[in-house]
């Protein structure tokens, strides 16, 4: 079989097909106006929408998922029938309770068939993801799948990082998309701000609760000694939209001095396991750090 080129964009359609044919006991009515909307599991981890009644956050249009999809093996474009597929799942604050759900959902999906030869995939194997990138703790149980959520150990700040975007990083300022010539650290500082501070909010058990002005000054004195970038163009098929749609975004390396931005480095380390900018649930702005020098 084929994989797509934007294989996280195939994931997390049929993803978002299979896990409501699975939960939706409302004969797949649109979920806006449904009366499960806010206890079903479908709208509220793949669809969510912000509340009417929230005193925060109102004037955001739209609610991030509250999980990452990030295809990692294989990297080229075709499997044959002895091969293995390998998808990582992050899943944050209460999706964590959903994993069953979410599993279930992407072996149906995977059966059902992938990319453009709708080629079928068998699951083999669920497993926790591997030190340093291990969230979750699985134990099957005679309930089922569980998982209980842990906070990534976050290490001490290095004063410089280099940061490796492994996938496209959509970055958006003044309502347009940041390209290599004008990608500014602070910009991407305050995106994972943000992020967080969304995740807790709409996901989690209680809000961030952080000096977001204090952060900004920060962030701004986060130093660019290094950048080798380049704007890659990627697409995606919208079924819903009937077209192609544009998916571009930065790639390649920077390396930072963090030395005067101590109060941000822990959501540098989280994006790591969130990514980063738009498209963050099919895989897109995703990084990895080392320390350098």
């Amino acid at each position: 079989m084929r994989l797509p080129s934007f294989p996280g964009s195939a994931w997390r359609g049929g993803l978002g097909w299979a896990l409501k044919r699975l939960v939706c006991v409302m004969r797949l009515r649109p979920c806006e106006g449904c009366p499960l909307e806010h206890s079903c599991v479908y709208p509220t981890v793949f669809a969510a929408r912000p509340d009417e009644d929230a005193t925060k956050m109102r004037l955001y249009e739209r609610v991030p998922n509250p999980f990452v999809l990030d295809p990692v093996h294989p990297a080229r474009g075709r499997v044959g029938p002895e091969d293995r597929v390998v998808l990582d799942l992050a899943l944050i604050g209460r999706a964590c309770r959903q994993i069953a759900y979410l599993v279930r959902a992407l072996e149906q999906a995977a059966e059902a068939g992938i990319g453009p030869d709708r080629g079928r995939l068998r699951l083999v194997a669920v497993t926790p993801i591997r030190e340093p990138w291990a969230p979750l703790a699985l134990d099957p149980t005679e309930q089922g799948m569980v998982a209980e959520g842990t906070a990534p150990e976050i290490p001490p700040p290095w004063p410089r990082v280099e940061l490796h975007l492994r996938t496209p990083l959509r970055l958006q300022a003044n309502g347009r998309l940041v390209g290599p010539r004008q990608f500014r650290p602070a910009c991407l500082a305050m995106n994972l701000v943000r992020r967080v501070s969304m995740l807790c909010h709409h996901h989690g058990d209680d809000d961030l609760e952080a000096d977001f002005v204090a952060l900004k000054a920060q962030a701004e004195r986060i130093r660019l000694l290094e950048a080798e970038l380049a704007w890659t163009e990627r697409v995606r098929r919208s079924a819903r939209q009937g077209t192609l749609v544009p998916m571009g975004g930065i790639v390649g390396r920077i390396v930072l001095d963090f030395e005067h931005a101590p109060d941000l480095w822990p959501f540098l380390w989280l994006g790591q396991f969130l990514h980063a900018g738009k498209g963050t649930s099919m895989g897109l702005g995703a990084y990895r750090l080392r320390p350098f020098g």
